[in-house]
């Protein structure tokens, strides 16, 4: 019988009934375990032939090189930096994600983020709350007519391109590897995009290449008035860049799903602004999402427990020696 092992994060994914039930069919079974560090998931996965991951632990090549009947690992989500796939490449472990199931969803949130900035609906409901109107000026502005640029144009960035186009926006994308297919995009390069731009979102995966692609030199090229949106990798973000340009007045507004450090601390000088709005990651949430994110998981380890090999996987060098079913 293969061997399932899903390092479970906080539990709110059991109790499992679906994944097992998909998992029987082909003669797998689950397991569930906490593990805290690499010590306790090699422990605890030392006959996997899959394992399943959310947030942490991390799958390092110290983890990896001790794991020797592991096949696959599947990140439960688009992003998969918690797995070292460098070392799974060498080591013939297919890396696999879920790399559709919320492309709707953090698109939408995306979207959410950048109208409450335009039309500074936190800030008024703010001021609501506490019993005043019309305080100040709150310095809306018209998305229709506005530019927007999109950082990123895989599924959610082309889908957030679309639906800006939609309400009448100028839409400016870039991306060094994919092309957008709506005819609504003009494609440019990042410095042109960043300076034109009244409102920046981006969604990019978090690599060495992304990591603090927004830093001092990049967000100093866009407008004062400019905001920043970033439903991806809080790393693609320098924080401490991102504070300045804020305090500077070099830039005005930010809308963040997500922060290089999560959860984000009480005392982080991102909090009590008027012009930054903050959520704590999870635009790709759903009842729908959910649904969908299962499904990719388990499907993928179904499929690749029945053929050896699934779509889903993101190294696709490895096939020629990839370790394959037991």
């Amino acid at each position: 019988m293969s061997s399932v092992v899903q390092l479970e994060y906080v539990g709110d994914l059991a109790p499992y009934a679906e994944e097992k039930a998909a998992l029987a069919e082909v003669g797998a079974e689950l397991t569930v375990v906490r593990a805290a560090d690499g010590d306790a998931v090699v422990e605890a996965a030392r006959d996997a032939d899959v394992i399943w991951v959310e947030w942490t632990p991390h799958l390092t090549r110290d983890v990896l090189e001790r794991l020797p009947r592991l096949g696959l690992a599947i990140r439960w989500g688009v992003g998969y930096e918690q797995i070292d796939v460098t070392a799974a490449t060498e080591l013939g472990i297919a890396v696999a994600n879920a790399p559709a199931y919320c492309t709707e969803d953090v698109a939408e949130h995306a979207l959410a983020l950048l109208l409450a900035v335009s039309r500074q609906v936190v800030y008024r409901d703010r001021q609501g709350q506490q019993g005043l109107w019309r305080a100040g000026p709150a310095r809306q502005r018209r998305l229709a007519g506005s530019t927007v640029g999109v950082v990123g144009l895989g599924r959610i960035g082309s889908h957030v391109a679309h639906v800006a186009s939609a309400f009448g926006a100028t839409v400016l994308g870039y991306d060094p590897v994919a092309t957008s297919s709506d005819p609504g995009v003009r494609q440019v390069g990042l410095e042109e995009l960043l300076s034109a731009s009244d409102f920046v979102s981006v969604h990019v995966p978090l690599t060495a290449e992304t990591h603090h692609l927004f830093d001092t030199d990049t967000l100093a090229l866009m407008q004062p008035h400019a905001a920043l949106v970033n439903t991806s990798r809080g790393g693609v973000v320098s924080q401490a860049a991102l504070v300045e340009a804020l305090d500077s007045g070099r830039l005005g507004a930010a809308g963040l799903d997500v922060f290089e450090q999560e959860p984000l601390p009480a005392d982080n000088p991102l909090r009590g602004r008027d012009n930054v709005i903050l959520t704590p990651h999870e635009g790709a949430n759903s009842p729908q999402s959910g649904v969908d994110l299962r499904r990719a998981v388990y499907g993928a380890t179904v499929e690749w427990l029945r053929t050896g090999w699934t779509d889903a996987i993101v190294n696709p060098a490895i096939r020629p020696h990839a370790r394959g079913v037991r």
